[in-house]
């Protein structure tokens, strides 16, 4: 295989991956919203962590858009999201948009459906509410739940302390019972306050866990969790089909270049006689061209017999009444060739017309044999 064989393999080894790749594109990809006709909101919340273009927009659960840009609000503070909307998707007035945020980080806007009858026309401002975050939650009651305990520690060894004095109180009867319950006074309000906050903490992790709409949160992302997995087992099997697709097609065309390369082969072979006739006979064309040019030089020279004759009216017009005169010379030399014929038929006829011996001796109109045919005549009969 040549360079040339192997550069063009090459080439169509890349055409056929850039055709794939484009395939995989028009496969995986929603190219049907850069021709989808859609209308845009936008919708202001305080901070959107996990937004970006191309986050999902749905409306009950159910998909009808994306996010478009996303810019700093300089009217006030805060993050100002712009949203398309399917056209065919039409919003009420009074819809409430939610940034929601899984276990996982992933955000996405829901939109309640609202009660209004009026519809939400396209260019509105909307001011929109953060759900909170499962795993930021989580990270402050784990916070709380240090410092509570913390709390128990400090308390636990306070109260570690007390107890020796005490037993230090009873064994020795050294100190005074005033500071022995002053200080049990100060460790048990000590001890009180610890216990008041591990009830706050305590009750601010159960309004959490309670929350309806966490709650909600943590369903819906263990319902979607099968969904994922189905697409994502999808998404490898028609990859893999692909590829095996890709495979065979570039199977397919390794056997067609083969069977080119078997066909070219020959060629290669009789290349270098093949270039060879072919300069030959371009130096033959060179040198066929040259000539013409010479020779068309020689026509275009001005004082050359074809300029001349394109120019010179008179010498056309000399050359024309010689022509003339000699068809006229030859008309009048025909009835004198039809005479000489008739002539030169009778001199052959009559050859004594021409001479004295044909005057004296007249003749036959035949043919007579000579006399040395005669004698050799007279000799073949006497040898017999």
């Amino acid at each position: 295989m040549n360079e040339r064989q192997l550069q063009f393999r090459v080439g169509l080894f890349v055409f056929t991956a850039l055709a794939i790749a484009v395939v995989l594109v028009l496969r995986f990809t929603d190219v049907q919203r850069y021709w989808r006709e859609t209308y845009r909101v936008a919708v202001h919340f305080n901070d959107a962590p996990g937004v970006y273009r191309g986050t999902p927009v749905r409306l009950n659960g159910v998909p009808i858009g994306a996010v478009a840009d996303i810019v700093l609000d300089d009217d006030e503070p805060g993050v100002l999201v712009v949203v398309e909307i399917h056209g065919d998707r039409r919003l009420r007035k009074d819809a409430q948009p939610v940034l929601v945020r899984s276990l996982f980080g992933d955000a996405t806007i829901e939109f309640s459906s609202g009660s209004s009858t009026e519809l939400l026309p396209p260019n509105k401002r909307l001011k929109g509410e953060a759900a909170g975050d499962p795993l930021e939650a989580v990270g402050r009651l784990e916070q709380r739940v240090d410092q509570t305990l913390a709390a128990f520690q400090e308390t636990s060894q306070q109260w570690g302390e007390v107890a020796r004095n005490l037993n230090r109180l009873v064994d020795t009867h050294e100190g005074h019972l005033d500071d022995v319950i002053e200080r049990a006074a100060v460790a048990l309000e000590s001890f009180t306050r610890t216990m008041e906050t591990a009830d706050r903490t305590l009750t601010q992790a159960g309004n959490l866990l309670a929350d309806p709409q966490l709650q909600q949160n943590l369903r819906d992302v263990t319902n979607e969790l099968p969904a994922l997995a189905r697409e994502t087992r999808q998404t490898i099997g028609a990859a893999r089909e692909t590829v095996v697709a890709a495979k065979t097609s570039i199977q397919k065309i390794s056997e067609s270049l083969d069977h080119i390369s078997a066909a070219t082969d020959p060629l290669a072979q009789h290349s270098a006689r093949m270039t060879a006739r072919l300069d030959h006979s371009l130096a033959q064309l060179d040198s066929f061209l040259t000539e013409l040019n010479t020779f068309a030089q020689l026509i275009n020279t001005e004082k050359g017999s074809m300029q001349r004759l394109a120019r010179d009216p008179e010498l056309y017009e000399n050359l024309n009444r010689s022509a003339e005169s000699m068809a006229v010379v030859l008309r009048n030399l025909e009835p004198i060739l039809a005479d000489v014929r008739i002539f030169s038929d009778k001199i052959a006829r009559h050859p004594e017309l021409l001479g004295v011996s044909g005057a004296l001796k007249g003749s036959t109109g035949v043919k007579e044999a000579t006399t040395g045919a005669v004698q050799q005549a007279g000799a073949i009969r006497i040898q017999r």
